[in-house]
């Protein structure tokens, strides 16, 4: 389609705005929801190049809804486009999340308010438990679970051993390591050989370096190029899905000292709760970061800085690289790359979901935890119950325990 099939900016922009407000349900409503109006209802795409674009997006780092926005915007009006569609489409998402992570903060005084977060925290670990094992479904060669297994493990050795082993150095050794044992493997297959085993440094040594997530510098102006710095990095590597932010995000963020576990666990809620990509956790980080230096203004320069870090390297891959990365996209040495690096996510995931379930746990009454926890990771798994409703509910049991105290 021509750009000339939309009538006006105001009703381009005005499209993904109200796009933006109804898209609560996760990345499969949001497509769901892009697809129905632009592709069927007013026919400004073609169903070639919607699916040719979802493809490109689920191949790129970054969540994969915002960034079809920006590439059907892109499609419609270039790169200006690409910026109105793709902010258009957060934005609905993001003042919710300002409004909330306000309320979280005043919340944490008010009982009702923190029980219902206490029982919602068990409820989001089920979740993140059952989006790996959906990742983890769909990867059934014995060297993508062995992948998997290894990146877990070097992920706990992270988290309780202190070993510098981030998540993100982690998944980009995988891709390495798949790129390195591909043609061994090809030869295997040759002489009849079944298992392939990835490289024994898929565990780096203790002494390997950490990614350098922070940057060392004081006041407000440090804390926002931290800030930047973390959430800059963390969506060039977010691979598989908004909640691979978890595994990438949550140790470096209780290290700044910004957050405990536990807060971070409830960001990740309110950024299950609200419209849009669950990347927007990134806003609420920031907000309580920047409250902490320096009051409102601060915060909301905080949430700006996080949220403008983590989605502009979306921005850039589909408005700057789509032509280049299409073609990379077909690269033989690319897509084995990539097959290992997402063949580790479903490890990273897990790997992060042990110390925030262990968090959710020990809130709250134990038992109830644990009951809410198994429920939903059953609901969850079955495909019987989506997160929304699970969240719902679970909001809903805390506040009616705070009410019949």
């Amino acid at each position: 389609m021509s750009p000339s099939a939309v009538s006006s900016w105001p009703a381009f922009a005005g499209l993904f705005l109200r796009i933006g407000v109804l898209g609560f349900g996760g990345p499969q409503a949001h497509l769901a929801l892009l697809r129905d109006e632009l592709v069927e209802q007013r026919q400004w795409v073609d169903p070639e190049q919607f699916d040719e674009g979802l493809g490109l997006c689920e191949a790129l780092p970054g969540p994969a809804s915002s960034q079809m926005a920006i590439y059907l915007g892109w499609l419609q009006r270039g790169w200006l486009g690409g910026i109105v569609s793709g902010t258009c489409f957060l934005l609905p998402g993001l003042l919710i999340v300002l409004v909330l992570s306000e309320l979280w903060r005043h919340g944490q005084t008010i009982p009702s308010f923190t029980t219902a977060l206490q029982t919602l925290q068990p409820v989001i670990a089920a979740i993140i438990w059952a989006f790996a094992w959906k990742l983890i479904s769909k990867r059934r060669a014995r060297w993508q679970i062995i992948t998997a297994a290894l990146v877990m493990t070097g992920v706990l050795l992270n988290a309780f051993a202190a070993l510098p082993l981030p998540a993100g150095l982690l998944l980009l050794l995988a891709g390495l390591s798949r790129l390195i044992m591909a043609p061994l493997a090809a030869s295997n297959e040759s002489n009849g050989s079944r298992l392939m085993l990835p490289l024994p440094w898929m565990l780096p040594l203790p002494w390997a370096l950490p990614l350098p997530f922070g940057m060392a510098a004081g006041g407000v102006t440090g804390v926002m190029a931290s800030l930047f710095s973390v959430f800059f990095k963390t969506g060039l590597l977010v691979f598989g899905g908004g909640l691979v932010i978890i595994p990438l995000l949550e140790r470096q963020v209780v290290e700044q000292g910004w957050l405990s576990a536990s807060a971070f666990l409830d960001g990740v809620a309110i950024g299950q709760i609200s419209p849009g990509p669950v990347v927007l956790t990134s806003s609420f980080v920031g907000y309580q970061a920047g409250w902490a230096e320096g009051g409102l203004s601060t915060a909301l320069m905080g949430a700006a800085v996080a949220t403008f870090g983590i989605f502009l390297p979306s921005f850039l891959f589909i408005l700057i690289g789509t032509p280049i990365l299409q073609q990379l996209r077909q690269a033989p040495r690319v897509k084995t790359i990539l097959s290992g690096l997402l063949a580790g996510v479903p490890g990273a995931v897990g790997g992060a979901a042990v110390p925030l379930t262990l968090s959710a746990l020990r809130v709250g009454t134990p038992l109830l935890q644990l009951l809410l926890f198994l429920v939903a990771l059953l609901l969850s798994i079955s495909g019987r119950m989506k997160p929304l409703p699970l969240i719902a509910i679970a909001l809903l049991i805390g506040v009616l325990i705070e009410w019949v105290r």
